[in-house]
């Protein structure tokens, strides 16, 4: 719920911001930092999914490999549970390449001291651009 209050005031901050073609505000004594980031170009790079899509093919080519011998009838059955346990398999990989991508994009906002990152596809306009600085370190 606060991560959601968050999200929406960084978004109007934004959205202000944009308007008046900025990517940084005076709030008090300390400059805000609004950057963004195009999670799509970075998830398919990261080493997380990556790694994520190998384990998920390899459990299917597995599968597939098991389903070759049974006979027809016992053949669907297999199939409706690896159907299942692939679905709870891609899930769960997803997940985990999101947090480890997500986890990447903190530190490297923490380490250059932008307080808020948005998702470019969330931003209307402003806001810096800092998918290449993510791509980069994660070179």
């Amino acid at each position: 719920m606060k991560n959601l209050f968050l999200l929406k005031a960084a978004l109007i901050t934004v959205l202000i911001a944009g308007a008046a073609g900025v990517s940084s505000i005076e709030a008090g004594s300390h400059e805000v930092t609004i950057v963004s980031v195009d999670t799509d170009r970075i998830l398919e790079v990261h080493p997380a999914f990556q790694e994520a899509q190998a384990e998920y093919q390899a459990k299917m080519q597995e599968m597939q490999q098991e389903l070759e011998g049974m006979q027809e009838e016992e053949q669907m059955m297999a199939q409706q549970m690896m159907q299942q346990e692939l679905q709870e398999l891609g899930t769960r990989l997803q997940s985990e390449a999101d947090e480890a991508i997500m986890e990447d994009i903190r530190e490297i906002a923490q380490e250059k001291g932008y307080d808020y990152v948005i998702d470019s596809s969330a931003l209307l306009s402003g806001g810096r651009d800092i998918t290449e600085e993510v791509l980069e370190a994660l070179r």
